[in-house]
């Protein structure tokens, strides 16, 4: 059985409030944060401890929160859409109240994306691709895993893969009409219940480093969107050649140290 432990959740969103789910069925003792009362009656639905917690302003409690704390989760979202150019400087300041609390005996899981390789990047890409971020958000996230690199004696970082699952049906991810570029360009994806799972392993384990986090299949868009579409009576998006020499991202090295996903077979999905 494994070893009960105090993790802290950062973060308790779309990934973070199904991780304390996991983690609290698992016999862990779970601190989360939180900033709406809505969120926190979530929690304590839980069983999880709430803590007020909204960085860079409500910090205080951050002491408090990870006190005794064998591992913290950190997966606050980077906000690039909304904060474009000032996405890496904004996410670095809600960070930087962390520097004061990070003992060197907790270990930190951060979650973090395969959007950090770029667009540019072609073929299999695993840990050892040099990062070349394209967007606000891969930049900020980037950003981000060095600076807690540099202050963090025990780091795993996790490079999700585009996320699906309850509330984001990749059905829904390109209307009928709507253009999809690159079609031959393949997918990369993992599931909600996957990315949980890959969380729970690394702090069980206390495996640290960087990981990928992404289903075995790669499909190309034009088979996968198309096929989804086509399950859920719609007209297909419209798709423009391009982009067979894609990125695939290969996660090998987290299935190497025993991540086993469920929904690895994204033409099952």
């Amino acid at each position: 059985m494994e070893p009960r432990k105090t993790i802290a959740i950062l973060g308790t969103g779309w990934l973070g409030m199904p991780l304390v789910r996991a983690l609290a069925h698992r016999g862990h003792a779970v601190r989360a944060s939180y900033r709406r009362e809505a969120t926190r009656a979530q929690l304590l639905d839980l069983g999880a401890d709430p803590y007020p917690i909204d960085l860079p302003a409500l910090s205080g409690p951050l002491e408090v929160f990870l006190r005794d704390c064998d591992a913290l989760v950190v997966t606050l979202p980077p906000g690039g859409r909304r904060l474009r150019e000032e996405a890496t400087t904004t996410y670095l300041a809600a960070l930087a109240p962390l520097a004061d609390v990070l003992t060197d005996g907790l270990h930190l899981v951060y979650t973090s994306s395969t959007g950090v390789y770029g667009r540019a990047a072609g073929g299999r890409v695993t840990e050892a691709t040099p990062p070349a971020p394209d967007t606000h958000s891969a930049q900020a996230v980037l950003a981000a895993e060095r600076w807690l690199s540099d202050r963090a004696a025990r780091l795993t970082v996790l490079r999700l893969a585009g996320l699906f699952g309850p509330g984001r049906d990749p059905a829904s991810f390109f209307a009928s009409g709507r253009t999809v570029a690159q079609a031959d360009a393949p997918v990369n994806l993992v599931h909600q219940a996957d990315a949980v799972a890959a969380i729970a392993h690394v702090i069980g384990t206390g495996a640290t480093g960087t990981f990928n986090v992404c289903a075995a299949t790669h499909p190309t868009k034009r088979a996968f969107y198309g096929t989804l579409s086509q399950r859920a009576g719609r007209e297909a998006p419209i798709f423009t050649a391009g982009g067979a020499a894609g990125k695939l991202v290969d996660s090998t090295a987290l299935r190497t140290l025993g991540w086993v996903p469920r929904h690895d077979d994204l033409t099952l999905t």
